[in-house]
């Protein structure tokens, strides 16, 4: 009787070690990296490590604040060794701020786990440079956050030396897509997140007489993306009659876990704070009963009380030991934990 060939041996012997269990992938899934108190809830808990994370929508909405907000995230959540995440930040539409970096609370401005990518004084970044810098990240450094900001502003080498009148049809979105096309199979196994900024600009149709909104970045992204937010407008966050931050308003077009995609949320940005996590956690504390509620008047567990929202977030401000204890509690109540 012939003997019949060995698959796994066979396939092992040519390829490798690549015909995994089933049960591997559910029983090790990727740690999940928190975005926002309201975001994480619609997100089944935030962001999963290796995975493509994008956010777009129009200008000046808080695309970037965010970004930044999930790098510091993504620095406090220790890795499985104790270690932490390498954060590197393509500032590639060169916009990037001092009040940007010194304006999100809690963001680790050291060079060891901070890089700036961004363009120098004789030596401006092509597109195909700044892809192929982080084409290098998600390759050879495992566990990292990579932010691209934006995918909608890589020029090319052409359109950089070229003369304005001449045309570049599509030259970037074919750089994208062989980006894409490299990192797709090695997010996951590097443990690798990259976050991507996308711009919505308006499109004439083909008639000549309809517009629409697209997304400038081509379509690669669409289907390589795994969390995907569509910020809406924004709204003025006031106290008083003063403005002191924006209200960002969220949809969850994509998510990575088993909630539905399809939720509406809306975040609060406070300036020179960043993402406002404290006026979040103050509304969903609300929402579960957690915190009681009457009137203007919000009552802590302890007895303390503050008249108002703001007042009760600034109180979480001070004290750590509250708003972890609280963001706990609505994690609990959400199902997170």
């Amino acid at each position: 009787m012939t003997k019949k060939p060995d698959f796994d041996k066979d396939i092992a012997k040519e390829f490798g070690d690549v015909l995994l269990d089933p049960a591997y992938i559910i029983d090790n899934p990727p740690p999940l990296i928190p975005l926002t108190p309201k975001l994480d809830i619609a997100l089944g808990g935030g962001v999963p490590e290796g995975s493509l994370f994008i956010m777009t929508g129009p200008e000046k909405v808080g695309k970037t604040t965010v970004a930044l907000h999930f790098c510091k995230n993504a620095q406090r959540v220790l890795l499985a060794d104790g270690s932490r995440r390498k954060i590197m930040y393509g500032n590639i539409e060169g916009r990037l701020k001092k009040r940007d970096l010194e304006g999100i609370n809690g963001l680790d401005l050291d060079p060891d786990y901070l890089r700036i990518v961004g363009s120098t004084k004789g030596n401006i970044l092509s597109g195909e440079k700044y892809l192929a810098i982080f084409d290098n990240m998600v390759h050879h450094i495992p566990n990292s956050v990579g932010v691209i900001d934006s995918f909608s502003a890589l020029a090319s080498e052409k359109e950089l030396k070229e003369d304005l009148a001449d045309a570049q049809v599509a030259v970037m979105q074919k750089f994208i897509a062989k980006f894409t096309r490299r990192f797709a199979n090695v997010l996951p196994i590097n443990r690798v997140t990259l976050v991507g900024i996308t711009h919505i600009m308006a499109n004439i149709g083909a008639m000549g007489n309809a517009k629409k909104k697209v997304e400038k970045s081509g379509n690669a992204l669409k289907y390589a993306q795994d969390v995907k937010l569509y910020a809406t407008h924004r709204e003025p966050l006031k106290q008083g009659e003063y403005q002191i931050g924006q209200k960002i308003n969220w949809i969850v077009e994509n998510t990575a876990t088993n909630t539905a995609p399809g939720q509406k949320v809306q975040c609060y940005m406070k300036y020179g704070r960043g993402i406002w996590e404290e006026m979040e956690l103050i509304d969903l504390a609300c929402d579960f009963g957690i915190l009681k509620k009457s009137g203007a008047w919000i009552k802590f567990n302890d007895g303390s009380q503050y008249q108002g929202k703001p007042n009760a977030a600034a109180f979480l401000e001070q004290d750590r030991t509250a708003f972890d204890q609280l963001n706990a509690e609505v994690r609990v109540m959400a199902g997170l934990e």
